[in-house]
This record gives C-alpha cells, structure tokens and sequence, in this order.
C-alpha cells in the first residue's frame, strides 16, 4: 500500500506543480484570499485553459483511486470497509502530501517564483500556513466524503459484474 501512496501522491504533486509552473493563475483559487485580492479575476480564455491543463491533475486525483480500489476489490475481494479504508487512506495521503510539502514547505517557507502571482512577490500570505491548514482540514472532509462515494460506485460496478456473469 505504501508503494502505491507513494506513487499517487508523486503523480498527482507533479501534475498539480507542472499545472502551476504552467500559469500560477491557474490554481489562483487556492490560494490566500490576502493575496488575490488585488489580482484581476481569471479572463475567460484562462478559466479554458485551467480546465484544459488541469484535467490530468483532476483524473489522477479521482481516477487513481478509483481504479486501484476496482483493483483491490476484484483482486482480493475486499469487502466493503476494507476498500473504503484503503481509498481513504489513500486519498488522505495526498491531503497530507498537499498540506505539509506542496504548501508548507514549497508555498509557504521556499515559495518559489513560479508560483508567485504576477505582482504579488514578497507579499505577507504566502507565508499563511493557518490558511492551508484550514485547507487542510476541509480537504479531510472532502476525502472522507469521496472514499465513501467511490466505494459505494466500486461495489456497485462490483456487483453489476456479478449480474452479469
């Protein structure tokens, strides 16, 4: 499982820092509210594009979890908790990853220039780790939510394919 973790979270940490290092105005929703103050909301041109390089991000995101708790259940047939524990964990992973390394250590303390918003370099709320703590924790509930749908989806998939079999 720990394998597995690793290799989700450096997918997805990849796809969200290439999506940034792509145009910071990308993911300018997440970031401090003291910090997009200012800034001119997205044009609808960058609203396309964000949803355009943003997919592979958001199908790793879900689709990762999903296929590796499909995986797991036909493999093992894992009952249901079992699976919801382990999408859970899994997804849980990459809050922990997004918290700690992606804003603590890279937004928060080096805060390189690539994710630095035009016009907002040397400004105090990059350095706001209550903000992405608090991102933190409704990522938490996002992720029990997600695990317990996709695990309902998986054993519903999982039992369409004993009907049909």
């Amino acid at each position: 499982m720990f394998i597995i973790m690793f290799f989700y979270n450096l997918l997805i940490s990849t796809a969200l820092l290439l999506l940034i290092a792509k145009n910071p105005r990308y993911m300018m929703q997440d970031y401090p509210p003291e910090i997009t103050s200012g800034i001119p909301p997205q044009t609808a041109e960058e609203k396309r594009s964000a949803m355009r390089y943003g997919l592979p991000f958001m199908l790793i995101l879900a689709g990762f979890p999903l296929v590796y708790g499909l995986v797991t259940k036909f493999s093992g047939g894992m009952g249901f908790a079992d699976n919801l524990l382990r999408i859970f964990f899994l997804m849980f992973s990459f809050n922990l990853v997004d918290l700690l390394v992606l804003d603590w250590m890279i937004f928060c303390w080096l805060t390189p220039d690539f994710l630095v918003l035009p016009g907002t370099k040397g400004h105090p709320g990059y350095k706001n780790y209550r903000f992405h703590f608090i991102g933190f924790l409704k990522g938490t509930l996002i992720v029990s939510a997600a695990s317990l749908v996709f695990t309902a989806l998986i054993e519903g998939i999982s039992q369409l394919f004993l009907m049909i079999r």
